[in-house]
């Protein structure tokens, strides 16, 4: 298969999620469809950055996916991609992760040690970050002009444009699901939205009862409230405007501390690959030191927003 260009002219912008529009009258297969779809044009369209190395169209694409594996799991009882397509979607995830790590690491994570004007370990620690970043994009830009990739990419378009789910099941249970696929969409994304509400409230409750300090807890509840959140953005045409935008902000701002907390955790475990770099490695327990004090004076902080969380709604 044919290998992506590298692009010419002026650096291409990110390309950011832009909104799903479903009519009122439309299935909840073709909503599904048209969500799918925008997630994989956002990832098609942040290829060109990615593959010169920038920084923000790999988060863009990252986001994309996210995005597209949030639908997938919000209709997972419905049609599935199978496990090789969707074995797939998880290598891509690994390959952006990885370089999205070490971007943030590089940037917002280290610049919260600027606070300290006394200490003079940031500008080398930056700058390792920074070459372990730039190895990483190379490796990303070098996946995406395998054949792998674009063969993911090839299936993935055929897997919507052919509803092959329609293909993969049988008997009573793909019946049912073909019934539900069919029915309109304002009524179909009931079960789906309230699926994700109570796996939200659930593990709110147990993010709560630690007080915010179990991180394993904390990070499931990321990772609900940014699927909960995506549902309600995908489905925003069909839904109370106030109340989702409400929602959403919420949401939106849980996914701020809550992914804040997230980056000082995973820069512990990137700074521990500097502790036996002479020059590095001192830095690195200083800086991993800095982050742990102030990820627990943040944690604090989580208390009262878990307890609103119990309380938000996107549908009655």
């Amino acid at each position: 298969m044919a290998k992506p260009p590298l692009p010419e002219g002026p650096p291409p912008r990110p390309v950011k999620s832009s909104a799903v529009r479903l009519g009122k009258k439309m299935s909840l297969e073709d909503a599904f469809r048209r969500v799918a779809l925008n997630c994989l044009a956002q990832i098609e369209a942040n290829e060109p950055g990615v593959l010169l190395g920038d920084v923000e169209s790999l988060h863009q694409m990252r986001v994309g996916l996210r995005r597209l594996r949030a639908a997938l799991d919000l209709f997972q009882d419905l049609l599935a991609p199978g496990p090789a397509l969707q074995a797939e979607l998880d290598w891509l995830a690994g390959q952006l992760g990885a370089a999205r790590d070490w971007d943030v690491l590089a940037g917002s994570t280290l610049r919260l040690l600027e606070r300290d004007r006394d200490w003079g370990g940031l500008p080398a620690l930056r700058e390792a970050a920074l070459r372990r970043a730039g190895a990483l994009h190379e490796e990303v830009a070098a996946a995406l002009r395998a054949p792998r990739y674009a063969r993911l990419m090839a299936e993935l378009g055929g897997w919507l444009d052919g509803q092959r789910w329609r293909r993969q099941g049988s008997g009573s249970a793909a019946g049912r699901s073909a019934a539900l696929l069919d029915a309109p969409a304002r009524t179909g994304l009931q079960p789906l939205l309230e699926h994700a509400q109570r796996r939200l409230r659930k593990r709110a409750r147990k993010a709560a009862q630690a007080g915010g300090e179990d991180a394993a807890a904390r990070h499931l509840l990321r990772i609900a409230a940014k699927k909960a959140r995506y549902a309600a953005e995908f489905f925003h045409d069909l839904l109370p405007g106030k109340r989702v935008e409400r929602y959403v902000g919420a949401l939106s701002a849980l996914q701020d501390r809550l992914g804040a907390l997230n980056d000082m955790a995973v820069a512990d475990g990137l700074l521990s690959e500097f502790s036996d770099e002479p020059g590095l490695g001192e830095h690195g327990i200083y800086a991993r030191g800095y982050l742990a004090a102030l990820s627990g004076r943040e944690v604090r902080k989580l208390r009262q927003p878990l307890k609103r969380l119990g309380r938000l709604r996107a549908i009655q």
